[in-house]
């Protein structure tokens, strides 16, 4: 199937079209003396709103083109600001969680005025158990750092845990609320006696269990409780929390309750570490006995020569 095709006028064909009409009228322009023709006038009258419009356009095209150059600047310059703005953020949340670590290493150094007969040693949690609950976790000392088994835990004021795994950097803690915990404690008003256990259930309301108190002592909410001197792993007087939700058992015997604890374990960063075990304490106080007694003995017994004086009189 044919089709008509139109050819394309060359380039150079329009130029010399254009040359030949410009030298055309150039000399009709000659001819008149200078006059305008008509038909210049006609041309002139069509071009020169199409000059107008094209100036318009001209100027349109130039102020959106400065304004694309102003947008892109504001854009830029937005960017730079929000680079800015986030590294401030960044700055400042460093800072606010300096000052936070700042703020809870003067805590446990207050525990040292707190506890001034125990040694201590700082230390940073560096790993934890699944969960909300800081019932186990890491601490980054170890043997290296004089840490064993069996030392106390103590943060906010308040017992955490015992040291349970020890190796050249890090230990592992148990803490009080772990459901295989159990304390020996003492209500701190009237030197009653009492056991605190970890439980899972009551781990989820931040509480721990209170047992075997005697029923014929008067416990009531917000009673203090510490550690006792009974404790065969836990140093005497730490305080472990407060009495909550007191309840007769059902042989009135004795009486239950909950206990809420100082350490708040939903959320631990640093912890003291006491250096002095418990066992090494027991140790110590009957070597004291001991020397004391002796020296009480030495004191009493009569020399031998005063014994052989008494003799010859």
């Amino acid at each position: 199937m044919n089709r008509n095709k139109r050819k394309p006028i060359k380039s150079r064909y329009l130029l010399i079209l254009l040359v030949i009409v410009c030298a055309v009228f150039i000399g009709l322009s000659y001819v008149n003396g200078g006059a305008k023709l008509g038909i210049q006038s006609g041309i002139t009258s069509l071009l020169v709103p199409m000059e107008k419009g094209l100036n318009s356009l001209g100027q349109w095209t130039e102020k959106n083109r400065e304004r694309m150059k102003t947008v892109d600047e504001l854009i830029s310059e937005n960017e730079a600001l929000n680079t800015q703005i986030e590294r401030l953020e960044a700055q400042i949340s460093s800072m606010e969680n300096n000052l936070s670590e700042l703020d809870e290493l003067r805590d446990l150094l207050d525990m040292k005025e707190i506890y001034p007969d125990y040694p201590m040693v700082g230390a940073r949690i560096i790993s934890k158990d699944a969960g909300n609950w800081y019932n186990n976790f890491i601490i980054d000392k170890g043997s290296n750092d004089g840490i064993k088994v069996d030392m106390n835990v103590i943060a906010d004021n308040g017992l955490v845990g015992i040291v349970t795994d020890v190796s050249a950097n890090h230990s592992t803690v148990r803490a009080i609320i772990d459901d295989t915990s159990s304390v020996s404690g003492m209500i701190s008003k009237s030197s009653e006696l009492c056991i605190i256990n970890g439980d899972l259930q009551l781990m989820e309301n931040g509480l721990l269990d209170v047992e075997l108190i005697s029923g014929d002592t008067e416990v009531v909410d917000g009673d203090e409780v510490v550690t006792s001197y009974i404790s065969d792993k836990f140093l005497p007087g730490l305080l472990i929390g407060y009495i909550t939700d007191v309840t007769s058992d059902s042989s009135q015997l004795t009486q239950s309750a909950h206990l809420t604890p100082e350490v708040n374990f939903e959320n631990i960063t640093n912890v003291m570490v006491i250096t002095q075990l418990k066992s090494d304490l027991i140790s110590d106080e009957s070597t004291s006995e001991s020397e004391t007694q002796t020296t009480g003995d030495t004191e009493s017994a009569p020399s031998s020569e005063e014994t052989q004086t008494e003799g010859e009189s």
